[in-house]
């Protein structure tokens, strides 16, 4: 059974790019997840907690009793974006909330003659819902977002994610995820689709100290691309952690020799986690992102993440 999901993964590069047709609102495609970006973005089954759900909305699983968690991300030419995330968990009902703003920095504003008309500064934003609960031994959620997109006018849509893991042992968990499905951005009289995907992931966990990470990412339209990563996790003391990520993977392969090499490093203390992850050759520069997660609000959350 095991070998039989495994090779399910591999009916994801079936799914070739859709030809003529470019996806819009590029921004979902940031990575939010700082412990999957740290691990090469092969994130589908080791996305855990609030933190992952823009990955797999079934990381919901993992949140105790609640979560909350913040980024911030430094990208190139004056680009940058803020996330917050909220988790809660209620018996098997799994709920999160989340909010993502993208600034692009001031633009040169010019009219069709090429004469300067000011300065103008494109956002977007995305607002999510995601519940989750568990069917058999399968962990199911589902998310709605709604986008919104503003270069000199703004654009509105919907969007929705799906997602499911499979913890098949102590040391095996299998997911799938389909991300930014539905709806797209109408500006003027041209419309570009979500940037809709398919991800599939398996995770292999080796005690408490590491994990390792596959996925096979089938984008609509772009090309199919595969992820893996690891995270080894150091315990200091009882109430101390320290992990160190690293992973690639074959997503632009034209942006450089290490473009898609990426790098992480947390801390965690007792609730309370910092990390960091690096990626380089990003579609508009290198990649930074900071993130603070906090787990309140039940026992044994001073024991550090539930992750996989």
């Amino acid at each position: 059974m095991k070998r039989l999901l495994l090779a399910g993964l591999l009916v994801l590069p079936a799914f070739p790019a859709r030809a003529g047709s470019l996806a819009g609102a590029d921004f979902l495609n940031q990575i939010q997840d700082v412990r999957s970006l740290g691990m090469g973005e092969a994130g589908a089954a080791t996305a855990s907690g609030v933190r992952g759900v823009t990955v797999n909305p079934a990381a919901v699983h993992d949140v105790r009793a609640q979560e909350a968690y913040f980024t911030h991300t430094l990208l190139g030419n004056g680009v940058g974006s803020d996330y917050a995330a909220w988790g809660l968990t209620r018996g098997v009902h799994h709920f999160a909330l989340s909010l993502l703003h993208v600034g692009y920095g001031a633009l040169n504003g010019r009219d069709d003659a090429g004469n300067p008309i000011g300065d103008f500064s494109p956002t977007a934003d995305a607002y999510s819902l995601v519940y989750g609960t568990v069917m058999g031994p399968v962990e199911l959620a589902a998310a709605g977002r709604y986008v919104q997109s503003k270069i000199v006018s703004t654009a509105r849509s919907q969007t929705f994610d799906f997602g499911g893991r499979w913890r098949l042992d102590e040391e095996w968990t299998l997911a799938l995820a389909g991300d930014n499905l539905g709806g797209g951005l109408k500006f003027d009289s041209v419309s570009d689709p979500m940037p809709a995907r398919l991800d599939g992931g398996a995770a292999w966990r080796l005690g408490d100290a590491v994990t390792l990470g596959l996925d096979l990412v089938g984008p609509l339209h772009a090309p199919t691309y595969a992820a893996i990563g690891a995270e080894y996790r150091l315990r200091a003391s009882q109430d101390v952690s320290v992990s160190f990520r690293g992973g690639l993977n074959t997503k632009t392969p034209d942006a450089g020799r290490f473009a898609g090499l990426k790098t992480g490093l947390g801390v965690d203390y007792r609730g309370v986690s910092i990390d960091y992850a690096f990626g380089p050759g990003a579609d508009v520069g290198d990649q930074h992102l900071f993130a603070l997660t906090w787990r309140f609000g039940g026992p044994g959350e001073d024991q550090g993440p539930r992750e996989r």
